[in-house]
């Protein structure tokens, strides 16, 4: 990332993850773990206008963050969808607590044709004390979205969404709660024939319904193999 208007100040960020899927019954399990490295610009050091992704006084003495978590998922029914989580983080890791966060997900997708991806959540996150944070506090995000979406040919996509949060502390930091953002996006994606099976497991819940006129191209095996030994 830069900041141009900064004198060319530039901050990086690497992450890397894993997760393992563990089927129980009507519910799955999947913990996770993660590691994240940041790289802070100090010249941004009492810069007022400095972009949160380039410098931070926080980035900066927790560049090093490392999480364990786990999620479960249920389906109720075929079009929703219930995820709850748990996780820590370590940062600077491994040697301080930095949060322990929980979540709840409700993912639903009625209807047919243009009926939108409905996505509701709730955040808990938990922040002790540290060398940089002087009162411990539990921050609460809600969480509301819609996605609509339209395949306009075979392998073309183009979605359009809606995202609110509101976010407020516990007990209340006066630069930081309460708070409400929120986004709007215009995406177009293209999938080369291949519908939805390319991308993430978080981003297509539903991906049968997702694909439906996506034209992709199902490829099943031969009744009977063919030999290359005979003629």
């Amino acid at each position: 990332m830069f900041q141009p208007d900064a004198s060319e100040a530039m901050g990086a960020r690497a992450s890397a993850s894993a997760f393992w899927s563990i089927p129980l019954g009507e519910l799955t399990l999947s913990p996770w773990a993660g590691f994240t490295w940041l790289m802070m610009d100090e010249s941004l050091r009492g810069f007022i206008g400095a972009d949160k992704d380039v410098y931070t006084p926080y980035g900066a003495r927790h560049d090093t963050q490392a999480s364990l978590g786990a999620r479960l998922r249920y389906r109720p029914f075929a079009d929703a969808l219930v995820t709850a989580g748990t996780s820590l983080r370590l940062s600077p890791a491994p040697s301080a607590l930095d949060r322990i966060d929980a979540t709840l997900d409700l993912d639903l997708l009625p209807g047919r044709g243009l009926w939108p991806w409905i996505q509701l959540g709730w955040l808990a996150s938990y922040r002790p004390v540290n060398e940089t944070r002087d009162e411990a506090f539990l921050r609460d995000a809600f969480t509301a979205g819609l996605t609509f979406w339209s395949w306009l040919a075979r392998g073309h996509r183009a979605s359009l969404g809606a995202e609110g949060t509101f976010l407020f502390d516990v007990p209340s930091l006066a630069e930081t709660s309460p708070r409400v953002s929120g986004l709007i996006f215009l995406r177009y994606d293209y999938t080369a024939r291949r519908g939805l099976r390319d991308f993430t497991p978080a981003s297509t819940p539903f991906r049968d319904r997702q694909e439906e006129g996506s034209g992709r191209i199902e490829r099943e095996r031969p009744a009977v193999e063919p030999s290359w030994e005979e003629p």
